[in-house]
Parts: C-alpha cells; structure tokens; sequence
C-alpha cells in the first residue's frame, strides 16, 4: 500500500512539472502581457525536466531514498516559480495598482530560492543513500533549513522595491525592518552558499569512507561535476561562436548532468565502466580548454604581426600551431590522467621493480604480505589488494583472484578489487597482475624457506642448550661425587700403604683424580653458568652489578625478584648479553650510572641496559661484542637495538621469546 501510494505521488508530481513547464513554455500565447520566452530559453529550460524525470525513477525504484523527491520537488518549484512569474506580468499588465503582481513576485522570488537549495544543497548532503555520511552532519540539515525560512522571510518583509528590476513595491514590506532586512537577506544567501560548499565537502568524506562500490556510485558524482565545469567553460565560447540554439542545447545538458548522474548512480551503478568514462571525460574537457586557449592566443599574436590585414593569416597559422600541439598535448593529458587514476599500470616495469627492490628487503611472510598491499594499492591505484596464504580461494564479488604458485607448490591467492567505477580489469592490467602474482609467489616461497631455515636454527639453539644443562647436572651430580669419592679412596688407601714405590703410585692416582675433578669442574662452567643454577637470573644479575659497583660504576637493577624463565637458553643468552652490556659500560662508555632492566612481557622477556655515558655514533659498526650479543638474540629468534638513550648516553634493548620463537 505504501509503495502504491509513493508512485501515484511520484507520479502525480512528475505530471505536475511537465503541465507546469508547458504552461511556461506556450502559456504566454493564451495570457495577456506576458512576454513569451524565445525558443532558446525553452531548450535551456527543458534541462531542468531532468530532475522531475530522474526523482520519478528513484521515488518508483527506491521511495524511501529522499533523494528523488528532492528531485520531484525541484521540478514542481522551478517550473511552479516560472508559471508565477508569467501570472505576476499578467496581473501588473492588467492591474497595475493592485497588490497582487508585487505578492506574486515575491512567491517567485521564494519559489527559486527554495528550488536552488532543493537542487543542490540537501542532494548533496544525501547522496547516494539518502543518509548523511555521519548521524553528526545532520546539523547541516537542519541549518540549511533553518536558513531558507529566514531568508524566504526576510525577503517577504524587505520595504520598498521586490527587485532593481521591477518597480513594483512590496506590500508586505515592514518600514521598520528596512536597514535590518537586506542585511539579513544577504547573510542568508551567504549561509546558504557555504552550506553548499559543506555539503560538497561531506561528498569528500563519504569517498575517504567508501568502498569499492560506494566510490563507484561518487565517482558517477565527479563526472556529472566534470561536465558542468566543461560547459561552464564553454558557454562564453559558444555564446560567440554558435548559433543561440547551440548555447542553449549546452546549457541544457549542463543543467540535467547532475540529476542524470544522481539517478545513474543510485539505480543503475554498473551501467557503464565509470572510471573510464570519468578518464576521458577529464582528458577532453582539459584539452578542448587547452585547444581554445591556444588557438585565440596564437589568434591575438598573430592578428597583432600580420596587421592591418590579419584576419585570413591570423586563422591559418593560429590553426596550424593547433593541429601541430594537439597530438602531444593530448598524449601528455592521457598519461597523466591515467597516472591519477589507475597508478603505474601504463609502466609495468616500474611497478614490476618497485614491488621487488621492495620485496628483496624483506625475509618474514608477515611484513612481506603488508609490503605487497601497500605496494599494490599504492601503486596501481587499487581499493582492495591482499594475499591469504597457503589456501586457493574464489574472488569475492568486486575482487579478481591469481593464484600464487612457486616451483609447482600452491603459496597461496592474490586477491584485487575493482577500482571505483570500473567493472573489471583490462587485458594489459589482468598481464601485469598475473606476472606480480608469480613474483610474489616466489618473494613468499624465499620467505617461508628463510623462516623455516631461522626456527630450525632456534630449535637447535634451544635443544642445544636444554642438553648442555642436562649434561651439566650428569656431571655435577654423578660423575662429580664419584670422583670426590674415589679421592677420598685414595686417601684412606694412602694411610694404609707402607712400600714406598706403592705410596708414590697412589699420588699419581691422586693427582690425576684432582685433575680430572678440575676438568670436570671446568666444563661444566663452560656448558652453562653456575650461578644461574644458584640464583636464579635475577641474582646473579644482582651479584654482577655488586661486583660493578666496587669498581666505581652506579648500578641499578629493575626486575622482579621471582622472575623465572622456563628456557634454558633464553636465561644463558639474557645473562650474556646484560654481562656483555655492562662490561661495555665500564670499558667504553665512561658512565657514571647504568641502569639494568628484566622484565617479562609475554611472550617477551626485555632486557634494557642503559648508561649515561658519552653515548654511541650514528652510524656505529659492531665490534665483537655488540656483535656477540646480536647473535645471540637472533638465533632465538629475538632481536637487539642499540641506540641513543632518552636522556643521553646508550641504550642496548634485547627482547628474547620466552616459549619459543619470536617470528611468526
């Protein structure tokens, strides 16, 4: 029932327009002293029929979008505003004194003024969705609204003359309101004007916001602006050179472009490949400007050397400088174009080096995957571009999908979107995609053997250092005792032995048996530090900087007292590198303090040394224990900065996995 009510309103509205733009079309033959509009301002003024037309088609397709009714209105006013018109030169002709002509002017007067708003301000503010782009720019709604009452009512009480062109007086005028209203009625339109330009601006936050088919549907806006623009330009051209019909056809198209575009774009997006209409609209345009302004200044220069007789000279040469500059000049304005609005799709080669002098810095799938969207989006001029890894995926609507295959293995899919405006990839852009797609095939191939490469040598690392500790505790826990105890042996066997000859064998036995402890002992420092098995990492940080501290330097320490590291050789390689810092610290640094922080941030465990010594150059070459240090955090899998300290001095950050490895 709604839906059968809002097309009998729409339609009811579309005829209105249409009997109304009759009426001011041929209604002057049948109504005393109304001049009749020339047939030039008949083709000018059937343009506007195209806001009725386009209203009607989105109120009968889509009658809860506000957009075509605005439309139907604009119709009824505009044309309503003419008929008034044409009613107020009848009455002033017939009736000179009476009220009724000037009344009529000022409803004419409103009638534009509303029509005006209606035609740009809230389409504007409620294209394509009928919705503004933020629940807060209703505001601009509700100013546009607020400002069309009071201007409509401050022209209505303005004393004195309707307009400088009609001498009839306005009898609603207040003679008190005479230095106020004008003002008022002059603000308003300025108000009005930048709530235009606002509601063109929220069209620029709608685009920011946008995806792929929103876009599409703004992108129909930017073509209806290009052509107002162009015959804007135009019009001056043609007003001198053309017949008055050809100005006023011109002027037709320039008026229906915008509801034509609007009614495209909200019922049929797809109905043309946007972005390339939009290309070579903007081309065209800019080089019929370029044309003009070249043939009438080549015309002037000319006119003004060949004189007196300049007029057929003038012509021939100022066309010839045209022809000669056209074709470059248009080639110049299609690269460009086209670099705005497709990228480097016209340089495959760039695009093709750029993505791998980009990809050949990178070895972790993760930063390699952000690397290719940035790249392609950035540089094809692409809405969408992502990869999904490892799995052959169908393209969702609006996206194209390349497989990504590396020495016969399936890497994974590249998926692009559409542009806006454009319904599919031409056959040289599909090329260059699939050719990038076997790149990035390859770039993530190299890159997930690189990882694979880097977990294995952590694992070793790790399973390394899990053995070493178990060695340790064999020997400190067997073969240790058995040979303190087999010392012990010797010992008593020692008091028991008389020959001389036997007593000085059981020294050597003796001997050898304290050498073997010392080795023993000696090796098993090596495989790992005592000290961590005794006080954990947290002391024997402690217990090192203590010892820092009797030699001058100022230590503090930064870490929970139950700090625990369930890696064995993540503990190792923390306490190495903040031994190796410190021991920097007093070697190079010339510090007064240092400051050593342990903190776990899972799945981190951050180790900070920061001293306020003479700090580090930039750039700086690793020495052997900067570089010791470094490879200690990356076979885990970590990593280690060195750099200038927040407040002077150096900074050495590592950050080690606590579980296992830190890449992904």
């Amino acid at each position: 029932m709604v839906t059968r009510l809002s097309r009998l309103t729409a339609g009811g509205l579309l005829g209105a327009s249409v009997v109304l733009f009759a009426a001011t079309a041929w209604g002057a033959a049948f109504v005393t002293g109304v001049t009749a509009p020339a047939a030039s301002d008949i083709v000018w003024f059937a343009g506007f029929l195209a806001f009725p037309l386009v209203g009607a088609l989105i109120a009968w397709h889509r009658p809860d979008n506000p957009v075509g009714w605005f439309f139907l209105a604009v119709g009824v006013l505009q044309f309503g505003a003419a008929v008034v018109d044409g009613l107020a030169q009848h009455a002033v002709a017939t009736d000179p004194a009476s009220a009724l002509g000037p009344l009529l002017v000022l409803v004419q007067n409103a009638l534009f003024a509303v029509a005006w708003v209606t035609a740009t301000t809230y389409p504007l503010l409620l294209y394509p969705d009928g919705r503004p782009p933020t629940p807060r720019w209703r505001w601009a709604l509700h100013a546009t609204t607020a400002a069309l009452v009071v201007l409509v009512s401050s022209i209505a009480v303005t004393p004195g003359r309707i307009s400088e062109d009609d001498p009839a007086v306005n009898p609603l005028g207040v003679p008190l309101l005479g230095p106020v209203a004008p003002a008022v009625t002059t603000g308003m339109l300025v108000v009005l004007l930048g709530l235009t330009l606002t509601a063109t601006a929220s069209i620029i936050v709608r685009w920011s916001r946008a995806d792929g088919a929103g876009r599409e549907r703004l992108a129909w806006l930017a073509l209806a602006a290009v052509v107002v623009i162009a015959g804007i330009v135009a019009q001056p051209l043609t007003d001198a050179w053309t017949p008055g019909w050809f100005g006023a056809v011109l002027e037709s198209l320039t008026v229906a472009a915008m509801p034509v575009a609007t009614g495209v774009a909200i019922l049929r997006t797809d109905l043309f490949d946007i972005a390339a209409v939009l290309d070579r609209a903007i081309v065209y345009t800019a080089l019929t400007a370029i044309v003009v302004v070249t043939y009438l200044a080549c015309l002037a220069a000319t006119s003004t050397i060949l004189a007196p007789d300049p007029s057929r000279s003038s012509a021939l040469l100022a066309t010839a400088v045209v022809a000669v500059s056209l074709s470059p000049v248009k080639d110049r304005l299609l690269r460009g174009v086209d670099r705005l609005l497709f990228g480097d799709r016209g340089h495959p080669y760039a695009v093709l080096t750029g993505l791998a002098e980009r990809l050949s810095r990178i070895d972790v799938l993760e930063e390699l995957l952000r690397t290719v969207t940035e790249t392609l989006t950035t540089m094809l001029r692409l809405p969408q571009a992502r990869v999904v890894p490892d799995r052959d995926v169908p393209a969702p609507p609006g996206m194209l999908a390349f497989p990504l295959v590396a020495h016969g293995r399936q890497e994974g899919t590249l998926l692009v979107g559409h542009r806006s405006g454009q319904s599919r990839f031409d056959t040289r852009e599909q090329e260059l995609l699939a050719d990038l797609a076997g790149q990035i095939a390859v770039a993530i191939r190299a890159a997930r053997l690189s990882e694979d490469l880097r977990e294995s040598r952590e694992r070793i690392v790790r399973a390394r250092e899990e053995e070493r500790l178990r060695v340790r505790r064999d020997l400190h826990d067997g073969l240790g005792p058995l040979l303190a105890a087999a010392s012990l042996q010797i010992d008593v066997l020692a008091d028991r032995v008389e020959d001389a000859g036997t007593a000085h064998l059981v020294a050597k036995i003796k001997a050898l048996i304290s050498r073997s402890v010392t080795d023993v002992r000696q090796v098993v420092h090596g495989l790992r530090p005592p000290a961590l098995d005794d006080l954990g990492l947290a002391g024997v940080v402690r217990e090192h900087s203590a010892a820092l501290r009797a030699a001058g330097l100022h230590v503090r320490v930064h870490c929970p007292d139950d700090l625990a590291v369930p890696s064995a050789a993540v503990e190792v390689a923390a306490y190495r590198i903040v031994t190796e810092a410190m021991t920097n610290v007093v070697r190079h640094a010339g510090a007064a303090s240092c400051t050593v922080t342990l903190v776990p941030e899972d799945p981190w465990l951050r180790v900070e040394v920061a001293d306020d010594g003479v700090g580090v150059a930039s750039p700086h070459r690793d020495g052997v224990g900067l570089a010791s240090m470094r490879e200690r955090a990356d076979e885990l899998g970590g990593t280690l900065t060195v750099t200038p300290g927040p407040g002077g001095g150096t900074l050495v950050t590592a950050l080690l996995p606590l579980h296992g490895s830190g890449r992904i």
